[in-house]
């Protein structure tokens, strides 16, 4: 059911993402979201099959996007669905987030609507990522992630000042990995998570996926962000060289010792305000559990995981995926 800010949609691509699948559309949920919506492409854990069952359940709306060619599964995956969805292009507002961004709202009472009534007046908001370290975890231990994770950065900095955005999506042609784009108005507006507003121009430029423009002091947690748990324990961080990169990069960028996991893997402080929402979380995780069906595809998602973790993360692969610690990559 809508709010008095109208419809609320969350949207992701997924691969391979079975075990941690729960916990996102449970916390998803909670915030406050109307629909929440997930492609999927080439999964071999049965994520697709999670998403199948909970979309039979009235939960999600699942697309299987395995057809992209040529093209990076994500980025083809976000341009179907906007024109294939209403509930994704004619939503009031729009988040995209991946499977490992958990929207942290500071104000009122923690939920979508308080952070849209900070942007009314805006087209778009710039959520910060705050990045969130292993806490000294070489192999997942299981449970929830946001408990599991709670190591941090003490500050936001410039060089990982990467954003997501809640947004209007009927005002933009195109919705891209952080933001959307080519807004239908030359005066195009957008804000920060505190509500101040913020140079739009990055919105006018297909190329640019920071939002650069605003100033440093802008640079905020404050209000809101995007807890970002991209690197989590070594054994998962790792194996996303074996899933691949839904954008299709190369490179090193998920190997121990990059320029990547050295920036992410910050574990400087501790923040636990997002645990605020444990309790209902437990308890919307517990129904979803309820389901048997739901509840052996999720047993089985982790098995395959076990499994693929024993294949894969041998000593010589993992010797392979770290870098020397003084290297030129590592020292850019």
């Amino acid at each position: 059911m809508s709010s008095r800010f109208g419809t609320r949609t969350v949207l992701s691509c997924m691969k391979n993402e079975g075990i941690f699948l729960l916990e996102w559309v449970a916390y998803y949920r909670l915030l406050g979201a109307d629909h929440i919506v997930v492609l999927t492409n080439d999964c071999a854990d049965g994520t697709d099959l999670m998403l199948d069952r909970l979309q039979e359940l009235g939960h999600v709306t699942h697309l299987r996007n395995n057809d992209y060619g040529r093209e990076s599964p994500q980025i083809h995956g976000l341009a179907r669905v906007r024109e294939e969805l209403d509930i994704v292009g004619q939503a009031d507002w729009l988040l995209h987030v991946d499977s490992d961004e958990f929207l942290n709202i500071i104000h009122g009472q923690n939920r979508l609507d308080d952070l849209i009534e900070v942007a009314q007046g805006f087209d778009a908001c710039a959520i910060a990522w705050r990045p969130f370290g292993d806490n000294g975890h070489q192999s997942w231990p299981g449970g929830n992630v946001i408990e599991a994770f709670t190591a941090c950065d003490k500050k936001p900095f410039w060089s990982t000042a990467f954003h997501k955005a809640l947004f209007q999506p009927r005002k933009f042609q195109a919705i891209t990995v952080h933001m959307p784009k080519h807004p239908y108005r030359p005066d195009a507006r957008q804000c920060n998570a505190q509500g101040d507003e913020i140079d739009p121009a990055a919105l006018y430029n297909m190329l640019h996926e920071r939002h650069r423009g605003m100033d440093r002091e802008k640079l905020t947690w404050d209000g809101a962000c995007v807890n970002h748990y991209t690197v989590k324990s070594q054994d998962i961080f790792l194996l996303k060289n074996d899933r691949g990169d839904g954008a299709d990069r190369g490179g090193t960028k998920r190997y121990l010792n990059s320029t990547f996991h050295r920036r992410y893997n910050t574990n400087r402080r501790e923040d636990r305000s997002i645990l605020r929402h444990l309790p209902e979380l437990q308890d919307r995780l517990a129904e979803l559990r309820a389901d048997p069906l739901l509840a052996t595809l999720e047993r089985a998602s982790n098995l395959w995981w076990d499994n693929r973790r024993a294949r894969v993360l041998t000593p010589e692969r993992i010797a392979e995926w770290t870098l020397p610690t003084e290297t030129e990559e590592t020292a850019a």
